[in-house]
């Protein structure tokens, strides 16, 4: 029997420990004898209009993991159950299902007592719980996830340092599985948006943040990612099983690589950072004027109700109020842009 799944260091739970979910609760729930019992979603496109639900009960056998309930009813049960799994220890991807509606790795999701097994979402389902992973992997390939060089190799093996890859470093640990894909409410809007989804952007992160790539994936996250359609739901990041910083590590960063290859910015984001730059702070009442100059004195009554308020200072404004540690704000600009401090 395996050894019992260890949840890697930094996962996030996000509340699953607060309300019982987590996977050390639902063990403990468990002992050897009792029944899971698996509702697992059936579907074969030759015989089947729609997917239905079939009932499976397995014995339970200590630190019990999904995959091997779905083993269970494919050779203990006489099913012809289709699912996918290679590795079983959480390195191809391949075995992710969605359980009771969260996106999990069944090779290493402990079991609960009762279950309710999908395949993954944003996907064609070919039969039972397996995906077509045609689409999401087209996304892939439109990113053109690999290195462009524009110098060539300083020498063989080449040296790279941990501060040079460490931006880069989490997005190497994905390993394809979907799971951020099917979570991903944006990606499931299907033909309304370009957006690529979580794991095409972290297989674009991987190279864009690599020092040794030459080309501008800003304007190929923007422009063939749709990287601005990203809500910052952080649903992604609440079921990766490898605990990747999908927002805050790829995507954001992204984000900013694609504001630099804009060819021209729009005016509210170009004031709002000058004016940050400028004083340490923001001014809504200089943002206010610096996008809509002098249509903005338009309406007194408007102006005198934020300043009521406290929605706008005038006067700070006026006498271009700067907080004290202003340098250390330039300096952080200064570091973005490359730029001696």
């Amino acid at each position: 029997m395996a050894e019992r799944p260890q949840i890697p260091a930094g996962a996030r739970n996000l509340g699953r420990d607060d309300t019982g979910d987590s996977p050390a609760a639902r063990l403990a729930r468990l002992r050897d004898g009792d029944t899971v019992t698996a509702r697992i979603s059936r579907f074969d496109p030759t015989t089947d209009t729609a997917p239905h639900f079939e009932t499976y009960r397995v014995p339970y056998t200590k630190w019990m993991r999904v995959l091997e309930v779905l083993t269970h009813v494919s050779e203990e049960l006489g099913g012809d159950l289709a699912h996918r799994w290679f590795c079983a220890n959480r390195m191809c991807g391949t075995c992710a299902v969605r359980v009771n509606g969260r996106e999990v790795l069944a090779c290493w999701e402990p079991v609960e007592p009762e279950m309710t097994i999908e395949p993954l979402r944003n996907a064609p389902v070919v039969r039972d719980l397996v995906i077509d992973r045609s689409g999401y992997e087209q996304r892939v390939l439109g990113l053109t996830p690999w290195l462009e060089r524009r110098e060539p190799y300083r020498g063989f093996p080449e040296p790279l340092t941990h501060p040079a890859m460490a931006a880069a470093d989490k997005a190497l640990d994905c390993i394809s599985c979907m799971c951020c894909f099917s979570a991903c409410p944006v990606v499931g809007l299907g033909d309304e948006t370009n957006f690529a989804g979580p794991a095409p952007l972290v297989q674009l992160a991987r190279v864009a943040l690599d020092p040794r790539d030459g080309i501008d994936r800003g304007r190929i996250a923007l422009e063939r990612g749709a990287v601005f359609d990203c809500v910052s739901c952080y649903k992604c990041e609440e079921v990766c099983p490898v605990s990747i910083p999908i927002v805050t590590g790829a995507i954001e960063p992204l984000k900013a690589l694609a504001f630099k290859s804009l060819p021209r910015k729009s005016r509210h984001a170009r004031v709002f950072l000058a004016i940050v730059r400028s004083r340490g702070r923001i001014d809504p009442s200089a943002l206010i004027l610096g996008v809509q100059r002098l249509a903005a004195l338009r309406h007194p009554l408007r102006i005198l109700k934020l300043w009521r308020r406290g929605k706008i200072d005038p006067l700070k404004t006026l006498f271009g109020f700067r907080l004290p540690d202003i340098k250390q704000v330039r300096q952080v600009f200064a570091a973005v842009r490359g730029e001696p401090r």
